[in-house]
């Protein structure tokens, strides 16, 4: 029992062409005509193979395949389709492939299940799109934590707010009706591309998760005065020095706290941004990363960042505000999000038996299993990324090791569908 190369090739390869920018990589939006073109595909590769092919009050598709037993906690296999802009063909739409291929060679070998076996494929897991807060939508919805509030508070890079966007989509979104009795379910399953170099670099076939980091994000933004550089040293209200002393006391913070958590700065804005004047403001995005939850029991990350900003604010005479970026509903930072240790196992054995190579990969971006973790068991699988790259038009990822990945989805799907 084997996937087929040629027809994962051929998915991967259609589904780039789903894109608005040809030649540049892809960009496939949320409830975009791209969007529609690849949701139309996948639908009909489903219906090929006999499933029960639906989508939710959410845009989100499923495809069921019954088992023996229609009453059992069904499992459920995917991921997303959706693109950042000028993005990578592997990103997300590997898992939906890998999915698709692992029903398709079940019901090719006659294989029966007793657990009812769902593929999803999900439209709006990008953040970008909407902006930060605003990713993994559909897994949300899925689950019935995504708030009416969050339709309408971000616009795309076309001002439509996510509500507008689904309506000119095609779609009334219904948040009641998208949501699922999550006790129904036994298993979520996600392969993803490592979006990291750990792999490669070890030469080994198979990441596998035991834990997903949780992400805090923060704005800080510097007040101070606007002056010309001639203005004298110990009279400035520099903005820029003000953010920089809080760069630097981040930096020493997180430091302290161990290596379960990281924090970094990656964007900083400065108005007047030249030579010839001081700064009078600045600001800068903070974003944490945590992977030992123990850390937040006795460590309240904000408290800790307004100590800072109190000190800066009384050494450089800047005020400084502070605004969460947070998921509604969620802590911030939200603490790691823990796999199934048991499927662990099962898919470490899994990649024995096929000889393939394997190790634990933990320090992973953010993905749907980090949402459906909380409520059921879940696991990832991750396979190669070349030179860790991804988000960008030269993400790669040699079909020969997607296939390895998908070959372990196969086999441990066809384990937890069967009882024992």
């Amino acid at each position: 029992m084997h996937t087929n190369l040629d027809r994962i090739i051929n998915d991967i390869e259609t589904l780039a062409t789903y894109t608005s920018t040809p030649g540049k990589g892809v960009t496939r939006s949320s409830y975009s005509k791209e969007d529609q073109m690849a949701k139309d595909y996948l639908k009909k590769e489903m219906e090929k193979i006999g499933l029960d092919v639906y989508e939710d009050a959410f845009a989100t598709v499923f495809g069921q395949r019954e088992g023996k037993n229609p009453d059992a906690p069904t499992i459920i296999i995917g991921s997303h389709y959706d693109s950042v802009v000028n993005g990578g063909r592997f990103d997300g739409t590997a898992g939906v492939i890998a999915a698709l291929e692992t029903l398709r060679v079940l019901e090719e070998n006659h294989i029966e299940n007793d657990y009812p076996i769902e593929i999803i494929a999900m439209n709006a897991e990008e953040g970008e799109t909407f902006g930060p807060g605003s990713g993994v939508s559909n897994s949300r919805a899925m689950v019935g934590t995504l708030t009416e509030k969050e339709l309408d508070m971000a616009t795309n890079r076309f001002g439509e707010t996510k509500r507008e966007a689904m309506k000119n989509y095609g779609l009334e979104p219904d948040l009641e009706a998208a949501k699922r009795e999550m006790s129904q379910v036994k298993s979520f399953l996600e392969l993803h591309i490592e979006q990291g170099p750990n792999l490669e670099a070890q030469q080994t076939d198979i990441g596998l998760v035991e834990y997903l980091a949780g992400i805090g994000r923060y704005m800080i933004r510097f007040h101070g005065k606007f002056e010309d550089s001639t203005a004298a040293m110990d009279t400035r209200q520099d903005a820029l020095i003000a953010a920089s002393k809080f760069i630097l006391a981040l930096d020493e913070l997180v430091k302290g706290l161990g290596d379960g958590i990281t924090g970094t700065v990656g964007m900083i804005n400065v108005t007047p941004n030249s030579n010839q004047y001081v700064p009078e403001f600045a600001e800068i995005s903070v974003e944490i990363r945590t992977m030992d939850k123990a850390i937040l029991d006795k460590v309240d990350v904000l408290e800790e960042l307004k100590k800072i900003v109190e000190t800066i604010e009384m050494d450089t005479n800047v005020k400084v505000e502070i605004t969460e970026r947070a998921r509604i509903g969620y802590p911030n930072p939200t603490p790691p999000s823990v796999m199934d240790k048991e499927t662990v196992k099962l898919m470490e054995e899994v990649c024995e038996q096929l000889n393939y190579s394997s190790m634990i990969i933990n320090k992973g971006t953010g993905h749907d299993a980090m949402i459906t973790a909380e409520y059921v068991p879940t696991n990832m699988i991750y396979v190669p990324s070349k030179d860790g790259i991804s988000h960008h038009p030269d993400e790669w990822t040699d079909y020969e090791d997607l296939q390895k990945g998908i070959e372990v989805m196969l086999h441990t799907v066809k384990k937890l569908c069967q009882q024992d």
